[in-house]
């Protein structure tokens, strides 16, 4: 393997440990990480770290997708490791954001297939040679762990609501739910909504303003432009094309 690099999507964990170095970048959603007993939010603009034999658990949200390195002791073989895997300890370290913008990319285009996995991975470890560890992922505020599980739960109930429940108001709770999440809680539940219509156009026969109606629209057009600017195609077109899958 030597170095490994993978795009993926999580639903759920299971506490395990590797022979070798894991990177975590997320592309989307968040993942609240707990490495013997270190635990930290992993959301955008920022960097994880699991080194080798390390016993890890997590939960991510309902979105959640990483660009993953798996990298094995004698990948660098004489060259210089970044600084992120010399130390062989757990961190997490934010990004500078410009930097961060070329991670998303090559996720993005390692996902359309427009670059080849080797390639990008070379690329992610030359721009990780310019990240300079946190070591110790701070722990989790009460706050924090509050708004994260709400996250899981696809940001269910108005912001006011979801603020009440989490003990905070709907300014600390919308700045705190950004900034662990990397989505607002708007967005959050846009993909709660659009997963669960997706989910009913591809297993149901239901019509598609019915299907729309069940989600709360008013009415299907309104749903029907949505959708398609989310998707790239019509309810209707989702609908055919998971069914010749």
């Amino acid at each position: 393997m030597s170095i490994h690099l993978e795009l993926r999507s999580y639903r759920g964990g299971d506490r395990h440990r590797h022979d070798y170095s894991q990177i975590l970048l997320p592309m989307q959603g968040a993942m609240r990480l707990d490495v013997e007993g270190h635990r930290s939010v992993v959301s955008s603009n920022c960097v994880a770290i699991i080194p080798r034999e390390y016993e890890h658990d997590f939960e991510p949200s309902r979105d959640c997708s990483m660009l993953i390195l798996d990298v094995e002791a004698e990948a660098f073989a004489g060259e210089a490791a970044p600084a992120l895997l010399r130390d062989a300890v757990p961190s997490l370290t934010r990004v500078e954001p410009w930097l961060w913008r070329m991670f998303r990319q090559l996720g993005a285009e390692v996902e359309a297939g427009a670059c080849r996995a080797s390639d990008a991975a070379r690329m992610t470890l030359a721009g990780l040679q310019l990240v300079v560890p946190r070591t110790m992922p701070r722990p989790l505020s009460r706050a924090e762990s509050r708004v994260i599980d709400l996250a899981r739960d696809g940001g269910a109930g108005s912001v006011a609501e979801m603020a009440r429940t989490a003990g905070l108001g709907q300014s600390r709770f919308h700045a705190l739910f950004r900034a662990t999440t990397g989505q607002s809680p708007k967005q959050a539940q846009l993909t709660r909504l659009f997963d669960e219509a997706a989910d009913r156009l591809a297993t149901t026969a239901l019509p598609v303003s019915e299907i729309a109606y069940g989600l709360g629209y008013q009415n299907a057009s309104s749903f029907n432009r949505q959708f398609r600017r989310r998707f790239g195609l019509t309810p209707s077109e989702f609908r055919a094309a998971s069914r010749s899958q």
